[in-house]
């Protein structure tokens, strides 16, 4: 019965110290959370700082700051959990104080009996008469043994009780720290909650000063998008000749491998200026003889979309998905994928082909996958259009400078392809990030790593 009572107790000391394990990984996760949000809104301060430095309350401060209160409320969020979290902590904690302490009251009310009983026999002759009534010499020495392990028994119990003792002055040592680190954590939580408001109270007064100005801007915007739709359909056209060029040159590769497997000679019976109607006229010349002659013929192989290489490429590419890193080391998404208002002029859709990022200025743009890069072109107001290739995927980076890489340069996963480009007017740094399959636009926050 002992027994079962002792694997019980060890039972549930070991939940515990498990179930605070888990909850310690839990708040080690928070608290990763936690900094990355702190580090995103002073980024976000520091973007804005530089934005204002030449005209307050711009679209682009807007949307900064627009992000910010995202940020801020992800944050609170986050410290929420943090709490509630800690409130379980605490209450594990009084549990196993509570715990503990009963452990240590036993303890010594066991020694205390034992200590009685001990009083009652505390006579040296008592304890000589209990060895000297020994039956035989061989019971005396059993007896003898029995009082040095009596002995030695009470020295241990002792060492048990202060043990339990110091494990419970810890235990109320950690509950200290941990009301400690909650109250901080709450105050941090207040003072978040406030500053929410501030910026919540500052957006609408800016949006309400662009607003008085509502038709004025929905004209100005209108012509950007027109100029941004120009931009939008160039690159589409040029990934649809990138598109037609890799199916155009593997549907080659195709009709020249047909024509070396049925013993044609490259610079003999065909050259790479002979066209595919010509080619295909002699590959079926070619299967004509061989046929007459009874030998057999390989059936045509069926044609592929790309070519060995790009197919691997694709494919690899396709394997990271939610794995692929980001094009800047430090931004903000102002700007989602997909159709949607403008955040203050809201008569005006945006139908964004990929998401804009706000970073600091002079930023580096990084390749997120290895490829070729297949165009470069420059926009009117002077920042940079890059598309890399990367087999049947393609990915966008439109608001570059001083590139680091010429048309037609492969390039690896990381490598630096320029710096992002700030605009002069309003001392705005965003870069336009796409991802493209084939001749579709997908959502780049699909594809691209959790933050």
């Amino acid at each position: 019965m002992r027994s079962f009572r002792l694997i019980l107790i060890l039972g549930l000391i070991l939940g515990l110290g498990a179930d605070l394990t888990g909850q310690s990984k839990k708040r080690r996760d928070l608290e990763k959370q936690k900094v990355r949000l702190m580090d995103e809104i002073a980024l976000a301060n520091r973007i804005l700082s530089e934005t204002q430095k030449d005209r307050k309350n711009s679209l682009g401060t807007i949307e900064t700051v627009q992000q910010k209160i995202e940020l801020r409320k992800k944050l609170i969020r986050t410290l929420d959990r943090e709490v509630v979290l800690m409130n379980e902590e605490e209450a594990e904690l009084q549990r196993d104080i509570d715990t503990l302490r009963v452990r240590v009251e036993r303890q010594k009310a066991q020694y205390a009996e034992m200590i009685r009983q001990a009083y009652k026999s505390r006579k040296t002759s008592s304890r000589l008469m209990f060895i000297l009534s020994s039956e035989d010499f061989n019971q005396a020495m059993r007896r003898i043994e029995y009082l040095k392990q009596y002995s030695a028994y009470r020295q241990q119990k002792i060492k048990e009780i202060q043990k339990q003792e110091a494990d419970l002055e810890a235990a109320i040592e950690r509950l200290r720290v941990q009301k400690v680190r909650k109250n901080a954590v709450r105050g941090q939580l207040q003072a978040e909650s406030q500053k929410l408001s501030n910026e919540k109270l500052s957006q609408e007064e800016a949006i309400k000063t662009y607003r008085a100005m509502e038709s004025d801007l929905e004209k100005k915007l209108k012509a950007k998008l027109k100029e941004a739709e120009k931009v939008e359909k160039q690159i589409q056209k040029i990934i649809a000749e990138e598109v037609a060029r890799a199916r155009a040159l593997a549907a080659r590769k195709n009709l020249e491998d047909r024509a070396i497997d049925l013993g044609l000679v490259r610079g003999k019976d065909f050259s790479s200026n002979t066209s595919n109607e010509r080619l295909e006229e002699i590959i079926e010349a070619a299967e004509k003889a061989r046929a007459a002659a009874n030998k057999p013929v390989a059936a045509a192989p069926e044609a592929f979309e790309l070519t060995p290489a790009a197919r691997t490429l694709a494919a690899n590419f396709a394997a990271n998905q939610k794995r692929l890193p980001w094009p800047v080391e430090r931004g903000l998404v102002t700007g989602k994928f997909g159709p949607q208002r403008h955040p203050v002029v809201k008569s005006v859709i945006i139908d964004n082909k990929g998401v804009d990022i706000a970073t600091e200025g002079n930023a580096p743009i990084r390749a997120i996958f290895d490829g070729e890069v297949s165009r470069m072109f420059r926009m009117p107001d002077g920042q940079l259009v890059v598309i890399i290739n990367h087999g049947s995927y393609f990915t966008v980076y439109q608001g570059i400078t001083a590139v680091t890489i010429d048309q037609g340069d492969t390039v690896k996963k990381g490598q630096t392809i320029g710096s992002a480009y700030t605009n002069p007017i309003n001392a705005q740094t965003k870069l336009h990030f796409e991802i493209w399959n084939d001749n579709k636009a997908v959502n780049p926050l699909l594809w691209l790593s959790a933050k």
